[in-house]
């Protein structure tokens, strides 16, 4: 243990997690030492399943040194990217070979912007053209994912400058704002999403409502709108100095690295937290208990090497138990859903769960995630066999349309990432392809769908067609602005069934 002048830089809850005597004769002072330990170790686990948001959210905060002196781009040629405090775009969907990102969406085209709002405030700006009934939200989370403000089509925002800031800004906004929106930490991501269909006319209207939506610093603002150019942002691909879009291409699993890692966890988790001082309501009580253990491990190399095991254990498990089969609650027919996504409040595991499998979930009341990952009899999912899913007459997922509401459902291999191919072109299916009339509807008005690997035979079951992979394979419907059967729980999506 450290000498007591050694123990005069450690805070007193550090300090105290160590027995007063523990060397005490004939092993008396064994049980106290046990305890503290036993008492430090569960501590642990829980500081890593609440801090894994934090820690995975601000790793994702490397893009500003990469883009850097860039503008807004399209980091390692993939994603969103750009320097801090800016929004940048992509102009179609996230490629589907990409190994990095796991469970993107098939439905709209992104921005992104990572803010530092200790640094200075940031111009959040919504569009003011968009035809009616399209989809588009720009969705705010703080540094631990939760969602601090959705706006878009489905809460009709208005059209207009919203300033965003931070825990410790004081003032008014200058004129011309629609209002402040604050976050209860410095980090914030700020996304921008807008649907597109399939059809060349569908996705110029996409990127027609993503280039008035955008993120500036307050330093930069003037007077008036701006118009951001997606399609400029995704020319500009740039990539670290040891990594060419030719490798990339030739191998997409070089992206293909764990946002949070056990064995560094309490470095990047002292470095979170410093980057953001002050925390939400939700989190204060355990950013204390968080600066307490991390304080503690400095302290003795024998404090340091159980910490280092418990968030070891704890990633490991984090990892393997964040499975599509095991998240979230049933929801009827073998689906299931985290009932709070997005608005995590104290679910400090929900909130890790779904940093683990699909991080960045809208609140829940915009976008209503289902997920499964086995069939109707229990077993997991599997490439080699048939499934079908049947939706009866006037069953289909209920969404507001009016208010830009669409639903899909999106196939995913056992690591959640898109099949770099598809036979048919689809990864998912759902509203877009009904509207495009692809899909074969029974006679009695009933729609099936037909999940395999092998293209069917039928022309009618080709026609509803979503190809799976060859091997263990997940599934995720999402619902967006979905109506009150789906709020309430109500409504039941059908089972999958193997055929």
């Amino acid at each position: 243990m450290a000498t007591a002048n050694e123990s005069q830089a450690v805070p007193y809850r550090s300090r105290s997690l160590n027995p007063a005597n523990p060397g005490l004769r004939n092993g008396a002072g064994a049980p106290a030492v046990l305890a503290n330990e036993r008492y430090v170790e569960a501590l642990a686990r829980v500081v890593y399943i609440w801090g894994h948001a934090l820690v995975n959210v601000f790793g994702r905060t490397g893009t500003w040194e990469l883009m850097k002196g860039h503008g807004a781009g399209m980091a390692m040629g993939l994603f969103p990217g750009s320097p801090k405090n800016r929004m940048g775009y992509v102009d179609d969907y996230l490629p589907a070979a990409q190994r990095k990102i796991v469970t993107p969406n098939n439905d709209t085209i992104y921005g992104a912007c990572f803010a530092d709002l200790g640094e200075e405030p940031v111009v959040v700006q919504t569009p003011a053209d968009v035809p009616e009934g399209h989809y588009w939200t720009i969705q705010i989370v703080d540094a631990f994912t939760t969602v601090t403000h959705q706006l878009g089509s489905a809460s009709a925002t208005p059209a207009g400058k919203y300033l965003l800031v931070g825990p410790d800004w004081t003032g008014d906004a200058p004129p011309g704002f629609a209002r402040v929106l604050r976050s209860p930490t410095n980090l914030a991501v700020i996304m921008a999403r807008s649907f597109a269909a399939r059809t060349a006319e569908a996705k110029a209207r996409a990127r027609a409502v993503l280039n008035q939506m955008g993120a500036t610093p307050l330093s930069e603002d003037a007077p008036g709108r701006r118009e951001f150019d997606c399609e400029a942002s995704a020319r500009n691909k740039v990539y670290p100095k040891d990594l060419t879009a030719e490798m990339l291409a030739a191998d997409p699993d070089l992206l293909r690295n764990r946002p949070v890692h056990g064995d560094t966890f309490w470095e990047e988790l002292e470095k979170a937290l410093d980057a953001n001082p002050k925390v939400g309501p939700d989190d204060a009580a355990m950013a204390e208990q968080a600066r307490t253990l991390i304080a503690l491990r400095k302290s003795d190399p024998r404090w340091k090497g159980l910490l280092d095991r418990a968030a070891l254990a704890a990633d490991t498990e984090l990892y393997e138990g964040a499975r599509y089969e095991q998240v979230g609650v049933d929801c009827g027919n073998g689906w299931q859903r985290q009932e709070n996504g997005g608005t995590w409040g104290t679910d400090w595991f929900g909130r890790a769960q779904a940093a683990a499998i699909y991080i960045f979930v809208n609140d829940y009341h915009e976008a209503t995630y289902f997920i499964r990952g086995v069939d109707a009899k229990g077993e997991l999912l599997q490439g080699r066999y048939r499934y079908t899913m049947r939706f009866e007459k006037d069953q289909l997922p209920p969404v507001d349309r009016a208010r830009g509401g669409f639903w899909s459902l999106t196939m995913y291999d056992r690591d959640y990432f898109m099949m770099p191919t598809s036979p048919n072109g689809r990864h998912n299916i759902g509203s877009v392809n009904l509207d495009a009339n692809e899909l074969r509807f029974a006679a009695d008005g009933s729609l099936t769908l037909v999940l395999s690997h092998e293209e069917p035979v039928d022309q009618d079951d080709k026609a509803n067609w979503l190809p799976a992979p060859g091997e263990q394979f997940a599934l995720l419907v999402r619902a967006y602005v979905p109506t009150g059967p789906i709020l309430d729980g109500s409504y039941k999506l059908p089972d999958v069934e193997r055929s």
